[in-house]
């Protein structure tokens, strides 16, 4: 049983921006402050005169548990830290018309910077542009826009991700004297970073366990009870199926939930990227094998 760490910190996010006279917003609802002259980078970081500087995180479905878990805090942290406002923005279900609209609209307002969460779709590169052309510093958080404008990147390598995945699933399957074995996954599929994560699993396989495939994609949408039954198909299609990956955070619970209920916990090797403290009880439980810490 492993749990693997991978971790971009808000309050490191924050720093990046701070130090670009970028903004964050405070948590909180209303119209952000328009920022004033840029602050110096001889002014240290948590001075007095950063207090009016304004700060927006910016997501799809910006109340998913794991952000509220691991996200706010940290935003909540770095605002105390750094001594300036950070505000949550996006709506809170998977809609990815109103989360282009609402970046459009905040950096509009010109705040002292954005963090942009981008993995959620590459139309988003075109959003970040624009706030760097309107002079607002953005990053880019949790999947890259590589093809962006965006100041920097802070995340996950998530094809390393998946790659560790399947070094992990090659592993499992030959404690268990397994030779051949077939994989299902479960991610959000039309986003960029997980479709690196997939081909990174597909790549580990390939060099350290070819008689372990995957034989099924499945689409989580962000929603256990949609992974829940997704997995179940899965299980039904492959009566074969020796593993199961989750690569979002609502995956891995919706697999365990359809790995214990169709009898087959502990025998179907799952890994998992986290999802919250509870989660962690499943690799106790002997459900998970290992969860990948973001």
């Amino acid at each position: 049983m492993r749990l693997t760490t991978f971790r971009a910190p808000a309050l490191v996010a924050l720093m990046a921006i701070g130090t670009s006279a970028i903004g964050l917003g405070a948590i909180g609802i209303g119209s952000p402050a328009l920022a004033g002259d840029p602050t110096g980078l001889d002014v240290p970081i948590g001075d007095a005169s950063r207090s009016d500087q304004e700060y927006v995180w910016i997501s799809n479905a910006s109340n998913l548990p794991l952000f509220v878990e691991r996200v706010y805090p940290g935003l909540e942290s770095a605002r105390k830290a750094l001594n300036v406002k950070v505000r949550i923005a996006g709506p809170t279900s998977v809609d990815l018309a109103a989360f282009i609209t609402t970046v459009d609209a905040e950096c509009t307002q010109n705040p002292a910077g954005v963090i942009v969460v981008g993995g959620w779709d590459d139309a988003l590169a075109s959003e970040v542009d624009k706030c760097i052309d309107n002079k607002v510093p953005t990053v880019v958080t949790d999947g890259d826009l590589a093809n962006s404008k965006r100041l920097t990147y802070l995340g996950t390598d998530w094809y390393n991700l998946g790659f560790q995945h399947g070094l992990y699933q090659c592993k499992y399957h030959a404690d268990a004297g397994l030779e051949t074995g077939e994989l299902g996954t479960i991610s959000f599929l039309a986003a960029s970073n997980f479709i690196a994560a997939r081909q990174g699993l597909r790549d580990a396989l390939a060099a350290n366990c070819p008689g372990v495939t995957v034989v099924a994609d499945e689409e989580s949408g962000t929603n256990v009870e949609q992974v829940a039954a997704n997995t179940a198909a899965i299980i039904q299609g492959h009566p074969n199926l020796t593993g199961m990956v989750g690569f979002d955070s609502e995956a891995g619970p919706g697999i365990v939930r359809a790995v214990t209920e169709a009898g087959k916990a502990g025998e179907i090797i799952v890994t998992s990227n986290e999802a919250g403290r509870d989660f962690m009880n499943s690799i106790k439980d002997g459900v998970v094998k290992m969860i990948n810490m973001e």
